[in-house]
């Protein structure tokens, strides 16, 4: 009897760690397409919590119903999973064309944390206060048309993020913390002019 107690006490466990250390928080953050070749190299753990789908053999991405629709751009967990004490219930992904005012594109987890248990758990990023317990960026890159497709800069601007328009001619990429309405947010933004090679490149999920 108390072999078996500990036998499923033993399963329990491996299967809560094992949500530990599926290393997504730790690609995200990053904002770059390696979270991709994350999703696809853990898709057989993801798949006990949401539906994956494969795309350029070795990159796969967690899809929603419609990403241009705010109603639908959202999925939430079979089972929450975990990250150091944050509880992740499901992936966001949201794209919006705002025409002259550039392409907003935004994908990664929706947090059932207080948005200061999320910034304390990831308080190796030098986050910038935007909006008071409501908005939080790190990491935040620019880049110019003009430059290589691969090129990002350091954006030492003081105001930068989705509260701004970037500026002409210019790409943003960042990390952003947000406490909106229904959900708070861990997800990166890509925004501004966003070509369809630097779409390809920043988002292969997108062209599929």
């Amino acid at each position: 009897m108390i072999k078996n107690i500990f036998a499923l006490f033993f399963m329990f466990y491996s299967f809560v760690a094992s949500a530990d250390k599926l290393p997504l928080i730790d690609s995200l953050i990053l904002c770059t397409p390696e979270f991709f070749k994350q999703v696809y190299t853990h898709k057989d753990e993801l798949e006990k919590y949401t539906d994956i789908k494969n795309f350029n053999q070795n990159q796969a991405y967690i899809p929603v119903e419609n990403r241009s629709d705010i109603a639908k751009n959202h999925v939430n967990f079979k089972t929450p999973m975990t990250y150091k004490n944050l509880k992740i219930t499901g992936y966001y992904d949201s794209a919006m064309d705002l025409g002259k005012m550039g392409k907003y594109y935004f994908w990664g987890f929706i947090i059932d944390n207080d948005i200061n248990q999320i910034k304390e758990a990831l308080g190796f990023i030098d986050w910038k206060n935007m909006e008071d317990n409501l908005l939080y960026i790190g990491n935040p890159k620019v880049r110019s048309i003009n430059d290589d497709i691969q090129t990002w800069h350091k954006n030492t601007g003081t105001v930068v993020g989705v509260k701004t328009i970037p500026a002409p001619n210019t790409t943003e990429k960042l990390l952003l913390l947000e406490k909106s309405p229904n959900m708070n947010l861990l997800i990166c933004s890509i925004q501004g002019i966003v070509t369809p090679e630097l779409l390809k490149q920043e988002r292969p999920d997108i062209l599929q």
